[in-house]
């Protein structure tokens, strides 16, 4: 019987440009497949994208593909995913030789790809090898690491990767690494978190419901403000918008590190994350923040040194009230850099009601200043400090927090409690994370809020908006602002 492997010879496409380009790399939703067999381009990177997904309207078995794409065994190669998936089962069918016969590859591969066929599924279709340190250039450094990782997670202490990187070069430290040869990179931590099986698990936030007259408010909105703009002529500097918000005195982590496929993740924190300050910010459209006005929970403000540049009042319960929104008026709006009394500003607010009583409209009237309430639902869309500033206000104090965490700062009571940080500590967290936030991200969530923008281009905005209304419907004609403030 005549050698089969006399009649196999090396393809004229090896180390061709021709192969790439008579089968160019693509995605898999545009590759044309073949009409028949004789389409089929000799052995190319493509063809694993056919096995991926498989031929369909074709009956093509494995000897017309075999016989088609034939090796040469003198020729040191490798092979993708696709390719072994399909060795494997064919061997699983028949055996190892046929299978090596049929397919041209040696019969000791076939052998090591049904040891791995678990991992050959779970691959991408491209994968041809599965390379890389098992254990990492410093496997001990690794291996303390991921100890500290289970034992944060015994405590039920919430660990982040910069945490597992300053752990990281603390251990090379004692273990006289040098710095230049171990760096603790986010890459290492990566690969790091690979080998171990370890994972970022998030706590997901519920999103804001937006009404469905979505489009009719946010119309009504924008008229209204242009209408002001126009009948006064602000100045960037006069245009304002200002909101409560609270900050919790204890924030733990919304990110930590777990085994993967994991279920929901319990994390332990200190427990006082009830316990939270409010504090009532506001911004300019020039970008200039005003001082923060922070109102403690209780009944009088305790003794302590606290960062200057803050007004700090309190309230049993650490809320907001009509007379605290007037005692912020005149101590915090009147007294804002660049107030002219002859000269009108515009103040945004939220539909809270203690921003529109009586009272809080005649002092705002006194200061020539307009209120524009921002309808319901739209806080999210509409409002500068939430569309640009929470966020990295938020995660700023939330980082020095993990770092005054980290560095071993946290004390513990007689009864075995984690004490909170100091108060005026905090509040320096929050001046710090204040300050941090750019000008130019203000002016810009101004612009992006249409209500710093050039009124000259607010009309296509508008008109924009206008031409995606559903069923053609007309927005409204009217705007009155004082109307929009009672609605809410």
């Amino acid at each position: 019987m005549e050698n089969e492997d006399s009649d196999m010879k090396s393809p004229d496409w090896v180390g061709s440009a021709s192969a790439t380009s008579q089968f160019p790399r693509t995605s898999p939703s545009h590759l044309r497949l073949p009409g028949d067999l004789a389409e089929l381009p000799e052995w190319s990177e493509g063809y694993p994208f056919y096995m991926a997904m498989g031929f369909p309207g074709y009956d093509l078995s494995a000897d017309d593909l075999a016989g088609k794409f034939q090796f040469s065994r003198g020729m040191r190669r490798s092979y993708d995913a696709g390719f072994k998936l399909m060795v494997v089962e064919y061997a699983e069918s028949t055996n190892n030789c046929q299978a090596a016969k049929q397919f041209g590859v040696l019969e000791k591969n076939v052998r090591d790809w049904r040891k791995v066929k678990p991992q050959l599924q779970n691959a991408h279709a491209m994968r041809r090898a599965f390379r890389g340190p098992k254990n990492g250039r410093f496997a001990l450094v690794d291996q303390r690491v991921a100890e500290y990782v289970r034992y944060m997670q015994a405590k039920g202490d919430p660990i982040t990767r910069e945490a597992m990187q300053l752990k990281a070069l603390e251990i090379a430290q004692e273990m006289n690494i040098p710095e230049k040869g171990f760096k603790a990179s986010l890459g290492w931590c990566r690969r790091m978190m690979r080998r171990y099986d370890l994972s970022l698990r998030h706590k997901v936030p519920m999103p804001q419901h937006l009404p469905e007259d979505l489009t009719e408010k946010l119309i009504t909105y924008q008229r209204s403000v242009l209408a002001l703009r126009r009948t006064h002529k602000y100045s960037v500097a006069q245009m304002g918008n200002a909101d409560e918000t609270p900050i919790c005195l204890e924030v733990p982590s919304r990110v930590t590190v777990d085994n993967q496929g994991g279920k929901p993740v319990l994390v332990k924190t200190p427990g006082r994350e009830k316990l939270k300050i409010t504090a009532m910010l506001g911004v300019l459209a020039d970008g200039r923040k005003l001082p923060p006005y922070i109102i403690l929970r209780g009944t009088y403000i305790p003794p302590g040194k606290f960062p200057s540049g803050m007004e700090i009042r309190c309230h049993r319960y650490g809320w907001m009230t009509e007379e605290l929104m007037q005692d912020w008026l005149e101590v915090v709006w009147r007294r804002r850099t660049g107030a002219v009394p002859k000269q009108r500003g515009m103040l945004i607010l939220n539909g809270f009601r203690g921003h529109a009583t009586d009272s809080v409209k005649s002092s705002m009237e006194s200061m020539n200043t307009d209120m524009v309430i921002i309808p319901g639902g739209l806080t999210s869309q509409l409002q500068v400090l939430d569309v640009v500033v929470y966020k990295p206000l938020n995660d700023s104090v939330r980082a020095q927090y993990s770092n005054w965490l980290l560095a071993g700062n946290l004390a513990l009571s007689p009864t075995g409690n984690a004490k909170k940080p100091p108060l005026g500590l905090f509040l320096e967290w929050v001046m710090v994370a204040w300050n941090s936030i750019p000008s130019e991200s203000i002016v810009q969530g101004f612009k992006r809020c249409h209500i710093s923008s050039n009124l000259e281009d607010e009309d296509d905005v508008l008109w924009e908006i206008e031409s995606e209304l559903p069923g053609g419907m007309e927005p409204p004609r009217e705007c009155d602002v004082e109307s929009m403030a009672e609605s809410n």
